[in-house]
């Protein structure tokens, strides 16, 4: 009789109407790999995947005599498969259970606390699954098969590591069959991942993906082809490439264009979101141009993680130049290409002043939009995990609730948790906190919009530096009684941010009118001063008046920056001033500065109409951020530029 095995990768549920979740790839090509050898084809039974936060009890009743259960773990389920684990082992004792994935320790030290689990896997997975299965079939020693932990007479036995092979035989997940059973039973809607290659060159001390140190191989493109048919056939709407490093290679620009004929042939796939690589500038612009001008891809990303020389060397990383940057910020900008830029907070040697310094000269250089600013998560497999690394610069963490975007709060009884770096020799918890909170005001008050066009004119007219600016406004939010609109909302942001540092509170907030999903920091910001939009512009008219500008301009800007900021069911607007805002802005962001002109101007503003806050948040900030979606002057929107009548 053929013993069954199962696998458990859980992932979020997003949406409420229509459900969506990822497909368990990393599960399925192993079973892929696994169930194309004729020995555990014949020996092994693959029976279901747990790919969504099921009630735990309930889904291990669903399981037969399983005589292995293999748990993929990442940060958003890690705690889920150690109770899943924990539970299904005083259930069936016999049943062998399996560890693998980025979150387990390579040491494997995880046997020490997880006394439920009897093996660890390092590293990628299709082979070395494969010869466990062969090898417990045959009853060869568990020592015989690379790749793995477990416990020998008491202690803990990690045998050799190996480097994976060519892929190029490797079958796929979704073409052999392995999904049909959930796409026909589960009513979700299904979102996939894809991989054209695999591996990454960089070995960035923050990051687990080069430390597997395998090289970059590539997938057949008839396989790439197949799965694209399968894709259509499916009508899998958004497929997230995981390659590292998309448009490294020339074959990439020809996948693109597969892509956007498969969508302008067929319908499917509807968003193709990937991981451009950082030292190609123009293949990604081309590429991304192209998609996005279809309609399918999501903003390129330009990114950094820091802008401090002592940091990008503590870490193993290089950054482009800064005249580079900004040439290509115009470029983009030009072109109507929503750009996204990436920092994160709590590495080694940052300050407050190099980090905040860092956020203000990705402004001055032209990235108004969209700054993602991430606190540092310890990864297990990362270099800055290892002890020493993290003796040598002081690093201690904390560990808070695991924050998942855009998606339900999570209602089982098992929270995930995040381990984040809050402290280093470079910069201790209160100035971690000080920056954290400039970095979610940054994004709330500019990239969002609230204050952007006050910020820039400043900048260009007085001098006043995007630092200065958000330091003093800051300052001013906290002298704000907690009564008052932006008081109130600042005295929250400050609380919630308190709440993470000791391991308290998660960095998502739960919110919406009917449908209650879980938003960023500085997204709810926006959100709760957006929806109180005349109280907050009449605190923020009182800090304004303390640059002394001009007072017919002064009302003017006010009055522009208060009107762009779109508003549920309100698509269509007109804004009119007496001063041309939108071309003296416009200018800006080309690099061709140009003084402001006195002469009466109306916007035209025609756009899609958001029935309530939920739709509004989904469309203007889950969908469209990057596109400037939450302002009446953004990408989304058609304007038209006229004399007032």
């Amino acid at each position: 009789m053929k013993k069954n095995i199962y696998f458990v990768q859980v992932s979020a549920v997003y949406g409420e109407s229509v459900k969506t979740a990822y497909l368990p790839y990393a599960s399925g090509c192993l079973a892929a790999y696994a169930w194309n050898n004729s020995t555990v084809a014949e020996n092994y039974n693959l029976g279901r995947f747990i790919f969504i936060r099921e009630n735990i009890d309930r889904a291990i009743d669903s399981l037969k005599d399983p005589f292995l259960v293999g748990f993929s773990s990442y940060i958003w389920n890690m705690e889920y498969n150690r109770e899943f684990a924990r539970r299904l082992k005083l259930r069936y004792p016999g049943c062998i259970v399996l560890f693998g994935g980025h979150n387990v320790n390579p040491d494997g030290s995880d046997l020490d606390n997880m006394p439920y689990c009897d093996i660890i896997m390092h590293g990628e997975g299709e082979e070395p699954f494969k010869n466990l299965l062969v090898a417990l079939h045959k009853n060869i020693p568990l020592s015989a098969v690379n790749n793995i932990s477990f416990r020998e007479n008491g202690k803990i036995v990690s045998t050799e590591r190996t480097a994976p092979s060519d892929i190029d035989n490797y079958p796929s997940p979704y073409l052999s069959g392995c999904f049909d059973s959930i796409i026909e039973e589960s009513g979700i809607s299904p979102s996939i991942i894809w991989e054209t290659n695999r591996g990454c060159p960089n070995r960035c001390a923050f990051c687990d993906w080069g430390a597997l140190k395998a090289k970059v191989r590539h997938f057949p493109m008839e396989r790439i082809k197949a799965e694209l048919d399968w894709v259509v056939k499916n009508k899998v709407e958004y497929v997230y490439c995981a390659d590292a490093n998309f448009g490294l290679f020339p074959r990439d620009t020809q996948i693109a264009d597969l892509i956007i004929e498969y969508r302008d042939t067929y319908g499917y796939p509807q968003v193709f979101k990937t991981n451009y690589t950082k030292n190609r500038d123009d293949v990604v612009f081309e590429i991304s141009k192209k998609l996005i001008e279809k309609g399918i891809g999501k903003s390129p990303t330009l990114s950094f993680q820091s802008l401090s020389p002592e940091v990008l060397k503590s870490i193993g990383r290089s950054n482009m130049e800064l005249d580079h940057f900004k040439k290509l910020m115009v470029r983009y900008n030009k072109a109507d290409v929503p750009v996204y830029s990436e920092l994160i907070l709590g590495l080694p040697g940052e300050t407050y002043d190099s980090f905040a310094d860092g956020i203000c000269t990705l402004l001055d250089c032209g990235q108004h939009t969209c700054i993602g600013i991430y606190p540092c998560e310890l990864l297990p497999n990362s270099l800055l995990a290892n002890p020493e690394y993290m003796n040598n610069y002081g690093i201690k963490t904390v560990r808070t609730p695991f924050s998942q975007y855009h998606c339900k709060p999570n209602s089982d009884d098992v929270g995930e948790l995040s381990n984040i770096i809050v402290s280093t020799d470079a910069m201790n918890i209160n100035n971690w906190r000080r920056s954290f909170i400039f970095s979610i005001c940054v994004q709330a008050f500019h990239n969002l919009g609230l204050t952007r066009a006050v910020a820039i004119y400043l900048k260009h007219e007085q001098g006043v530096t995007y630092k200065e600016f958000y330091e003093r406004l800051i300052s001013w939010l906290d002298s704000q009684p907690d009564s008052s609109v932006s008081g109130g909302a600042y005295a929250h942001l400050k609380q919630l941010t308190l709440d993470v540092s000791e391991g308290r509170g998660t960095f998502s907030v739960p919110f919406g009118e009917n449908e209650i999903i879980t938003w960023s920091f500085e997204e709810y910001i926006f959100f709760r001063l957006a929806k109180e939009l005349d109280g907050f512009y009449k605190d923020f008219s009182c800090f304004v008046k303390e640059f002394d500008i001009e007072t017919e301009i002064l009302d003017s800007l006010l009055k522009y920056q208060k009107d762009v900021i779109k508003q549920p069911n309100k698509g269509n607007c007109v804004i009119t001033s007496n001063f041309d805002f939108y071309g003296y802005f416009s200018r800006i962001y080309a690099d061709a500065y140009a003084p402001l002109e006195k002469r009466n101007i109306c916007l035209q503003i025609e756009g899609e109409t958001l029935s309530g806050w939920d739709e509004y948040a989904r469309v203007c900030i889950w969908y469209g951020r990057r596109d400037d979606a939450q302002l009446y002057t953004g990408k989304k929107n058609t304007v038209k530029v006229s004399g007032i009548i």
